[in-house]
């Protein structure tokens, strides 16, 4: 708990001491450990794979700049509204989707996606409602500065990473991860799994919303194809997997992991970095399946028993 702490303030004091480039991929990074944390909740706790969490973050992108541009409400009273936007969604999404088991609802959240994609595309135009501008997108007016988008990316992490730390530790955690590891023989034992999933699912939702209507204010412009493009949900995916599936921690250390390594290598092989990226995550995956987080509790483990031995 005090690591946490003095960890988070270091956070909070970080942009005194550092550049505009160190804050901008700080920023970065907490985006992506929020959008993996995010999944990383349903599918690490409750073993149900989304492959649509990307509907909520274009939910949160376009609900956050229409209340802004036509309800001229400040930024933090838009986002507050589109995660609850988003919540109500997931509900009316959730409640059937979430009766599909294994592949079945895997499949049904990526064609959730798709069709919501296609959805927004056409909006304008089928509604005669503006809010998407279809295929040309939405432009939002320039911020005052990147330092909000700091502080806001550096919350919704610090609240998903808090919520995966509740769930290992509460009741309602050991009922979800009873779900994920059989769903039949704890439904069998008296555990509610859809009602257990469907909240997950919908704080899910809200964090991811979140960080798409920050991310979607801080880029300045957004389009349809982009925010609920399937590269982003793939992306939070990879990183949660990358990280360690089913740990607090797992999300952020993939997060950052390759986030650095994709700023490091971009910046040195334009043409080959990806073909580099794409090997680690193979070899992690095949030799480490746990992840990095496995690889980290080995090392610790390893060093643990080094010291006994020496003593």
């Amino acid at each position: 708990m005090r690591i946490a702490l003095v960890t988070l303030a270091a956070l909070v004091l970080l942009p005194l001491g550092a550049g505009a480039y160190a804050i901008r991929l700080a920023t970065l990074i907490f985006m992506w450990a929020a959008l993996a944390g995010s999944w990383n909740l349903l599918a690490g706790y409750g073993g149900a794979v989304d492959l649509g969490p990307v509907v909520y973050y274009g939910i949160g992108t376009f609900a956050t700049a229409n209340l802004m541009m036509k309800a001229h409400l400040p930024f933090l009273v838009s986002l507050g509204l589109a995660g609850l936007i988003a919540m109500a969604i997931a509900f009316l999404l959730g409640t059937p989707t979430l009766r599909l088991r294994g592949a079945y609802f895997a499949i049904g959240t990526l064609a959730l996606a798709e069709s919501a994609k296609q959805l927004a595309l056409a909006w304008d135009r089928l509604t005669g409602i503006p809010l998407t501008g279809g295929s040309a997108g939405i432009s939002l007016p320039l911020s005052a500065g990147y330092l909000p988008f700091y502080y806001v990316m550096l919350t919704v992490m610090v609240l998903v990473t808090a919520t995966a730390f509740w769930l290992e530790r509460s009741k309602f955690g050991y009922g979800l991860r009873a779900v994920g590891e059989n769903d039949l023989l704890a439904e069998a034992s008296g555990v509610d799994l859809h009602r257990l999933k469907r909240r997950v699912y919908m704080m899910s939702a809200l964090f991811i919303a979140w960080t798409g209507g920050t991310a979607g204010y801080w880029l300045s412009y957004i389009n349809a194809t982009e925010a609920f493009g399937a590269a982003t949900t793939f992306q939070m995916v990879v990183m949660a997997l990358l990280g360690g599936l089913g740990t607090p921690l797992g999300p952020l250390a993939g997060a950052g992991f390759l986030c650095l390594v994709s700023e490091l290598l971009g910046t040195r092989f334009v043409y080959h970095y990806l073909i580099a990226i794409g090997s680690i995550i193979v070899a992690v995956s095949l030799f480490m399946p746990s992840g990095l987080m496995g690889i980290a509790r080995m090392a610790i483990h390893r060093g643990g028993k080094r010291a006994e031995t020496a003593s």
